[in-house]
């Protein structure tokens, strides 16, 4: 369980940290992805507001997980919504991958994150409370 644990937390501050470059950075955070990000579209107030606003949205994600290691058992829906969102996302990626073409090869890293982790980690946690529900209170 401790491990689960430490992985879930680690992904909450990674999640939170990507928030904060979003906030900080703007448009350029993409830019550090690979995305192709001209001087015209970072400085597109309507651009750079939707990315600074989504970018720290995001940072949601980290903080309900981050809750949810405090107490599993309590928060497990919350867990296992914050898995199904990141996996949407994930699907979302691959929409627009469909739609207009491949991304940067980091961000095909990170889609293959979105859509392997949140499965994985879902029969982690699930594994982790059978395994826990076995042992008998003492």
């Amino acid at each position: 369980m401790k491990s689960f644990i430490l992985t879930v937390r680690i992904l909450s501050v990674a999640f939170i940290g990507v928030s904060l470059l979003h906030l900080f950075m703007g448009m350029y955070a993409d830019a550090a992805l690979g995305a192709p990000v001209t001087a015209q579209m970072s400085s597109n107030p309507s651009f750079d507001s939707q990315n600074r606003f989504y970018g720290i949205t995001f940072s949601l994600l980290g903080v309900a997980l981050l809750i949810s290691c405090t107490d599993l058992r309590r928060y497990y829906p919350i867990i296992n919504a914050a898995f199904a969102v990141l996996f949407a996302a994930g699907i979302a990626r691959v929409a627009a991958w469909i739609i207009n073409g491949a991304p940067s090869p980091i961000i095909i890293g990170i889609l293959y994150a979105d859509l392997l982790l949140p499965p994985v980690l879902y029969f982690w946690l699930k594994h982790n409370l059978k395994t826990l529900d076995s042992y008998p209170n003492t």
